[in-house]
């Protein structure tokens, strides 16, 4: 991107240290203190959540979200029934719809496009961080915490882990900024750099009224549905780190062993996942790097496959393990594409991100309950075979919306509304 004329290059470097340091190292730890799984069976909720965060202060939403499932997290270790549990994991997917697509949005609000790709996978990392200690943390509670206050280790758990949410998004009060055009802890300087600056690249972020023409865009457009089955067959790719500990059990080691290796996978994938942003944002590409990373995945899927027909020996399982988890948060690399690609409507974008991230994650678990059975470990052969071919299929769909956006077909437009344009650009004077 071709510097701003009239201004200082140190004031934009000021700018994105502040957003580093303040909005994405609370993304990272919000993501982080979400040490639960996340209730797949409210994942419609994200929609809503996307649309109510355009037209209310993210400051506020988000970090009330962490706030919220933190607090139900520590209420886990009160129920005494599995009619209570439920109702809890109820509330837990209620507070947590809102903030994966929210935080992407905001994201992609902030950062231009130079930028926007390795900070989105360093935030989608707070999760792959947390599957690597969250069994450590566990272990410590359990051999630290067990009898203290009469509370057997598993309650503690749901207490420390809730507390940690909780305080996380406390900080978020202070730290979070709302768009670029509303942010009082900037200069003016500063504000009017921040909206400038992803200006020049097509990217309104400013709300406007929602309409028919919003709906329009995701839904009467291709981009939404072929991201969405692209999603869905990048995210069955991440059964073989999901299912690591499993496996290993089933190849016979022991239960500590097996559930202590996830540590250094998914620090190994962190690494990975970061590198795969910077080098997208350096070259400007988000496809290829999409394509790349689903064609390794879909080699090694199908060497693991055919060896031995999935009955693999020790060595190859963790080479191979290894290997796919680059897979694990190519999925944040497709939803800073989509930011991407609805970048002309401010509303259309947060509709569309949190529509692709819904579904996207619903689907897949239609398939794994079919491939990916546990009966089947160590081996998970059909498992294997079936990730290979959405792996394959992920390669041909994100070279085929690549070329869409080449030539321009049916690129989602920006709505209109003059009055609310005005008033922005009146208050930025």
């Amino acid at each position: 991107m071709d510097k701003v004329l009239n201004i200082d290059p140190d004031i934009e470097k000021r700018l994105v240290r502040k957003l580093d340091m303040r909005m994405l190292l609370w993304s990272f730890l919000a993501y982080f203190a979400n040490l639960l799984d996340r209730n797949n069976l409210l994942t419609m909720l994200q929609i809503p959540g996307n649309i109510i965060i355009t037209k209310f202060s993210p400051r506020w939403l988000l970090p009330s979200v962490v706030i919220l499932w933190g607090c139900v997290v520590s209420f886990m270790a009160l129920v005494n029934d599995y009619k209570a549990l439920w109702g809890l994991r109820l509330c837990l997917g209620l507070s947590e719809a809102a903030f994966y697509p929210g935080m992407i949005f905001l994201l992609g609000s902030w950062y231009t496009s130079e930028e926007l790709g390795k900070r989105t996978m360093f935030f989608a990392t707070g999760n792959q961080v947390s599957g690597a200690f969250g069994g450590l943390i566990a272990g410590g509670i359990a051999d630290t915490m067990h009898g203290a206050a009469g509370l057997p280790a598993w309650k503690w758990l749901f207490i420390v882990e809730g507390l940690i949410g909780v305080v996380v998004g406390v900080a978020g009060y202070f730290l979070l900024p709302n768009f670029p055009h509303n942010t009082k802890w900037l200069t003016p300087e500063e504000r009017v750099l921040a909206v400038t600056r992803v200006q020049e690249q097509g990217k309104q972020v400013v709300s406007k009224a929602y309409s028919w023409r919003t709906i329009a865009n995701v839904m009467a457009t291709p981009y939404a549905w072929l991201m969405i089955i692209n999603f869905a067959c990048i995210y069955i790719g991440n059964n073989m780190s999901l299912n690591f500990a499993i496996i290993l059990r089933g190849m016979g080691y022991d239960v500590a062993f097996s559930n202590y290796m996830n540590t250094p996978a998914y620090l190994f994938g962190a690494v990975l996942a970061f590198t795969i942003g910077y080098s997208s944002d350096k070259t400007g590409d988000r496809a290829f790097h999409i394509a790349g990373a689903q064609l390794w995945v879909g080699i090694w899927f199908l060497i693991l496959a055919v060896v031995n027909h999935g009955d693999n020996p020790a060595g190859l399982v963790f080479v191979g393990t290894y290997a796919i988890t680059a897979n694990i948060s190519i999925t944040a690399l497709s939803l800073t594409w989509a930011n991407e690609i609805y970048k002309a409507d401010h509303n259309t974008r947060a509709v569309a991100i949190a529509f692709i991230n819904a579904i996207g994650n619903l689907a897949p678990n239609f398939v794994n309950v079919r491939a990916w059975v546990v009966s089947d470990a160590p081996t998970f052969w059909l498992g294997k075979i079936v990730s290979m071919g959405m792996s394959f299929a992920s390669v041909a769909l994100t070279i085929f919306i690549w070329w869409l956006v080449k030539i321009e077909f049916m690129i989602p437009k920006a709505t209109k509304s003059k009055k609310k344009d005005e008033e922005t650009n009146d208050g930025l004077k």
